[in-house]
């Protein structure tokens, strides 16, 4: 007997997989990764300790239409939760279905999260992911109706559980039954719940492109918007410096202080003389120093150069342009 679990990286779903393997039953514990969310490196020890394969599956572009124009709507920031799920189970049946498993199981636990886990909209993930009677949640089993997989003894129902809401108390119990000792926390992985991330991101799909390479970007450094056709992005430190310059591409500009110490800056977009000058002064504002004026450099993706002889951005200035304001 086998089954397909989903799992995060949260206690939750490592539970579900101890639970299932428990019956006896071989599990596929497929992780799914994306420019929001992933922890394979973390994941794949502790699925191996608990006697589980584990499989990662990589999501790119067309996840991206799932953050853009989510069918049910976001949670609290930008996380389009109902419809993340919904995408993830329908990949897990078609998987099912290849590995000859009988069943797909998930961590969920009915009223853990006000968007994505009450009664309702568990049914609704069901249903629209085309696993109706074939998804089953241990943690909650026993306050939902029998699925399949425990009207057909391929689980046992009273082995299952009865959680619910969002006290964390028999987890950590289950934790230590099973030697479970590493997991993040509830939705710790996700980008998209994080508020500084999704108003970055909110900017991104106002102003750009809304492209993988422009997602990677939105992790990094500090964020300014100048116009709604140009924006800078200035490193923190010398390995998101080094993170921004694999990430230039044609058309856009770079930014250092002459001698190489100190921040890099990317622009990218349509800029005018008015905004390479800005974010130059923008440059010489994160730059140690206490020169009346600090020589910039400004290159294309060409490679051609300058220098700029700037002052340092006003801070007001400067914080009217950061993404978010604040």
């Amino acid at each position: 007997m086998k089954a397909v679990g989903l799992v995060s990286g949260g206690l939750d779903s490592s539970i579900a997989v101890a639970l299932i393997r428990s019956q006896g039953i071989e599990v596929v514990a497929l992780h799914f990764t994306s420019p929001f969310f992933g922890r394979k490196a973390f994941l794949e020890g502790v699925m191996k300790r608990l006697g589980a394969e584990f499989r990662e599956v990589q999501v790119g572009e067309e996840y991206l239409e799932i953050v853009r124009n989510p069918r049910f709507g976001y949670g609290k920031n930008l996380n389009p939760c109902i419809d993340c799920k919904i995408f993830m189970l329908r990949k897990a049946k078609a998987i099912m279905e290849e590995e000859g498993a009988k069943f797909v199981f998930t961590g969920e636990v009915v009223g853990q999260r006000p968007k994505s886990q009450m009664r309702d909209t568990l049914r609704l993930i069901e249903k629209e992911s085309g696993l109706s009677g074939l998804l089953l949640r241990p943690l909650s089993a026993k306050l939902l109706p029998p699925t399949i997989p425990e009207l057909e003894g391929w689980v046992r129902r009273e082995d299952l559980l009865g959680i619910a809401g969002r006290g964390r108390k028999a987890q950590f119990e289950l934790a230590e039954r099973f030697g479970i000792e590493e997991y993040t926390s509830p939705a710790g992985g996700c980008l998209l719940t994080d508020p500084i991330f999704s108003k970055r991101l909110k900017d991104l799909l106002d102003h750009d492109a809304f492209t993988l390479e422009n997602v990677e970007l939105l992790k990094l450094g500090r964020h300014f918007r100048f116009t709604p056709w140009y924006k800078l992005v200035v490193g923190r430190n010398e390995g998101e410096n080094r993170a921004l310059l694999r990430l230039a591409r044609e058309g856009d500009f770079l930014f250092f202080p002459q001698g190489g110490k100190g921040p890099l800056g990317l622009g990218r977009g349509t800029a005018g003389p008015e905004d390479i000058e800005r974010s130059a002064q923008v440059i010489a504002f994160y730059t140690k120093n206490d020169a009346e004026k600090t020589a910039v450099i400004v290159r294309d993706f060409s490679g051609t150069s300058r220098v700029l002889e700037v002052p340092k951005c006003q801070e007001n200035v400067l914080e009217s342009l950061r993404i978010p304001k604040g």
